[in-house]
């Protein structure tokens, strides 16, 4: 049974996160300051917690499984067709940077940080992000 209020919470969070991410984007980065970084870093870590929390949920509802690791959701959509291997490495990539984020703290790398602003490498979350709830209205 699908959770309406979860998954408004969860699209209210990542288009959250997707605009203030897609501002740093647009701005010139060596005029970020500290507190910058320190946001771009915060808006990165909830825009993957919700992008993981979301596949967790496609999982339970597309197929009933729970999964209770990031990985095991990443994998197990790929492992039924729902991710290529292209989307897979990219996504285990990005939940491997979401670790750095969490865990590994004190040795973030501001120019990789910087290059994943310039480059956007976190808009394969927003396509798969649409892709999936346009997936989770079709089960109703």
């Amino acid at each position: 049974m699908r959770d309406i209020a979860y998954e408004q919470a969860l699209l209210r969070h990542q288009r959250r996160m997707l605009r203030i991410l897609d501002e740093y984007h647009q701005e010139n980065a060596t005029q970020w300051s500290e507190r910058d970084f320190l946001a771009i870093q915060r808006a990165l870590q909830i825009y993957i917690e919700s992008f993981v929390g979301m596949a967790r949920y496609l999982v339970q509802q597309k197929y009933q499984l729970s999964v209770s690791q990031s990985r095991e959701a990443v994998d197990e959509l790929k492992r039924r067709g729902d991710l290529t291997f292209q989307q897979h490495e990219a996504l285990l990539k990005i939940i491997g940077f979401h670790n750095v984020l969490v865990h590994d703290y004190l040795e973030i790398n501001e120019s990789i940080v910087h290059a994943i602003i310039k480059k956007r490498d976190y808009a394969i979350l927003d396509a798969l992000l649409l892709e999936w709830w346009t997936v989770l209205e079709a089960l109703e």
